[in-house]
């Protein structure tokens, strides 16, 4: 009877988890926002990415280009340095922007070259 009882519990709980398929249309909406510059609409959009889907490390990459690109360097390092373990390159590329980026520009400045 234990067993069932388990069983059912994980049933449930893999039925509350979100989903892994979740947030990629919003993520592709924020970054063809952030191609307009409509960057806080964009940074929106990929935390409800992150909100639908908290598996993806790039929604997490995305948003801190995003907060980068507003020039809330500060914002954008924390979320980066969560991301530090993960081995996709553009995950490190973005990573490596924000970093390089955050000692040079000032918070308020936008960046507008890249």
């Amino acid at each position: 009877m234990r067993t069932h009882r388990a069983a059912d519990e994980d049933r449930r709980e893999e039925l509350l988890r979100p989903s892994r398929h979740l947030g990629y249309d919003r993520d592709a909406l924020a970054s063809f926002l952030m191609s307009r510059e409509a960057y806080r609409q964009a940074e929106w959009l990929y935390r409800r990415a992150i909100w639908a889907n908290p598996f993806e490390a790039r929604f997490r990459a995305h948003l801190a280009l995003c907060l980068l690109k507003q020039g809330r360097l500060e914002e954008a390092r924390e979320i980066s340095a969560q991301l530090d373990d993960i081995a996709d390159d553009e995950i490190r590329e973005i990573i490596s922007r924000v970093n390089s980026r955050a000692d040079i520009q000032r918070p308020g400045s936008e960046d507008r070259d890249s």
